[in-house]
């Protein structure tokens, strides 16, 4: 069993890896020192299975010590501290028991679940159905155990439980999700229902889960579900999740059950294919698009010349397609805002004791989700640049129209930036807190400093790294890296949490150093990193 998961986790790896070497020797200065070679050496790829493997143990117990975290612990002691509950014990287990004993049963389950790996393993890698289930369902709860154990033993004491309790939750926890595995095989046996896949079931089972987690605390009831962490509750658990991994060692109907998993025209076992012919609908020129464009002076660019001439045409044209994420995205800055100014207008809180500056810290990541550059960029490549990045000309003047496209989502970045920090200000003349025309100036210079820098920075990846296919789909690993090393960026200011005038400066700082790299390096490769895949 453990040479079929070994097996299964070497497939993943090496596509992941033959993919991530196709990229990279396709950077410039570090792709030509990249052999050809290293695509047929084994042993490194051999290697890094291995590595896969230890690091999902490590992912797997840092998740659990995530969830349990930030989810279950913390939840707990805002409870005690905002009166709503008085044991953090009690609130724990009244928020991790719904969650991971009724929600999770059924979103989280694996024996039915549509999967690439498992259709690649089964369908190609001619892999018996009975041996993967069985190898891939015990390592799963062999490394989800463990995850449970060491961040429930770490974590639950802080509430004031044991940790023997927390071992025996877990096990409680792992064993109950057996059974529900064994359920949904049996459902499936007995009805041919897949209930994994159905959406609404599935959205229903999350919503009335965190309703039973947070809804009765938040309206001061404490339900005492201590007697599940017990060791008599716990017996209880074990012998039915016991009775499960019994059953489902000898379940005789795997094949069926992994045929109905990995049918080839389900959009689920494809997740990718789904997600890039949503995006394609999402950038596709509609029938409508172009009529306001034509009524407003047909959609021409007077006054412009060359690629000028070509970014403006475009922007006039595809007008409602360009503009639409904008005002969506206005759209959702003022909503907040206006809601934030009602709570702030009820509550009445004392002028001291909240001041807007302390939510800087908050704007790198929001006005990150807030950027409209990926969208644009991909509005872009499908209608605009797909078909002329076949030409040389066009690549080669790839520079000037990196600035030109620059100006134009600068533009929508900075009023959607601009209209933030608009609601920071109102939120803080309605609260009445005092907050200096400095640090006003300090919190505009911050928003309107990155508006400009996620500009630069998807336009740049577009044009360096130009992930997307003819297929809609970003199948560059470091376009994906880079976007997770910002994120990541954004994250890191709101754990340091740097004062008001620090983070003003280190954004303009950033912005100037991003910006002056991004020209200089789309000018020197943007004709040859700006083509089609």
């Amino acid at each position: 069993m453990s040479s079929v998961y070994r097996l299964i986790r070497a497939i993943q790896v090496v596509s992941f890896a033959n993919r991530l070497l196709y990229y990279v020797r396709r950077l410039p200065w570090i792709g030509p020192r990249v052999p050809e070679s290293l695509y047929a050496r084994s042993g490194w790829k051999r290697a890094a299975s291995w590595a896969a493997i230890v690091l999902e143990l490590i992912w797997a117990v840092a998740n659990k010590l995530i969830y349990v975290g930030l989810c279950v612990v913390l939840p707990a002691f805002w409870l005690r501290d905002a009166g709503h509950a008085a044991d953090p014990l009690l609130s724990s287990l009244a928020i991790l028991l719904p969650l991971s004993f009724f929600t999770a049963c059924i979103w989280n389950a694996r024996a039915l679940e549509p999967r690439r790996d498992k259709f690649v393993a089964v369908k190609l890698m001619r892999i018996p159905g009975e041996l993967y289930m069985k190898a891939t369902l015990t390592y799963r709860y062999v490394f989800f155990f463990l995850s449970f154990l060491i961040a429930l033993v770490l974590l639950l004491p802080f509430v004031g439980g044991s940790m023997l309790g927390g071992a025996l939750l877990a096990l409680s926890i792992v064993l109950w999700r057996l059974a529900a595995e064994y359920g949904h095989l049996l459902l499936f046996e007995r009805t041919g229902i897949v209930l994994i896949k159905k959406n609404g079931i599935v959205w229903a089972s999350i919503l009335l889960g965190l309703a039973l987690a947070y809804g009765p605390l938040l309206l001061g009831m404490e339900p005492d579900l201590r007697q599940l962490a017990s060791p008599g509750g716990a017996a209880v658990v074990a012998v039915i999740g016991a009775a499960a991994a019994w059953r489902l060692a000898r379940y005789p109907r795997y094949r069926e059950a992994v045929e109905a998993a990995t049918r080839r025209d389900d959009p689920l076992l494809d997740l990718g294919r789904m997600m890039a012919e949503a995006k394609k609908a999402d950038v596709a020129v509609k029938k409508g698009d172009l009529d306001g464009s034509a009524a407003a002076g047909g959609g021409r660019a007077p006054g412009s010349s060359g690629y000028a001439y070509l970014n403006a045409l475009f922007f006039a044209r595809h007008r409602r397609l360009v503009r639409r994420p904008l005002w969506i995205r206005l759209a959702i800055v003022a909503g907040a805002g206006a809601a934030g100014c009602a709570v702030l207008a009820v509550l009445r809180p004392d002028p001291g004791s909240w001041n807007p500056a302390s939510l800087a810290v908050y704007l790198p990541f929001g006005l990150y989700l807030l950027s409209a550059g990926e969208r644009i960029c991909r509005a872009l490549f499908y209608n605009c640049d797909m078909p002329l990045m076949r030409y040389s000309f066009y690549r080669a003047a790839a520079p000037e129209h990196f600035r030109h496209r620059l100006v134009r989502l600068a533009g929508m970045n900075l009023l959607t930036g601009a209209a933030a920090a608009a609601a920071l200000t109102a939120a803080a003349a309605v609260a009445g807190a005092a907050l200096p025309l400095a640090e006003l100036l300090l919190v505009w210079a911050v928003v309107l400093s990155l508006a400009l820098l996620f500009s630069v920075h998807h336009l740049a990846l577009y044009y360096l790294l130009q992930p997307y296919t003819t297929e809609m789909d970003a199948k560059n690993p470091l376009f994906h890296v880079v976007n997770m090393a910002l994120s990541a960026s954004c994250w890191l200011v709101l754990l340091l949490r740097p004062e008001l005038p620090a983070l003003a400066a280190g954004s303009a700082l950033v912005l100037a150093l991003y910006a002056a790299a991004a020209l200089l390096l789309v000018r020197r490769f943007g004709p040859r990193t700006f083509r089609i895949k």
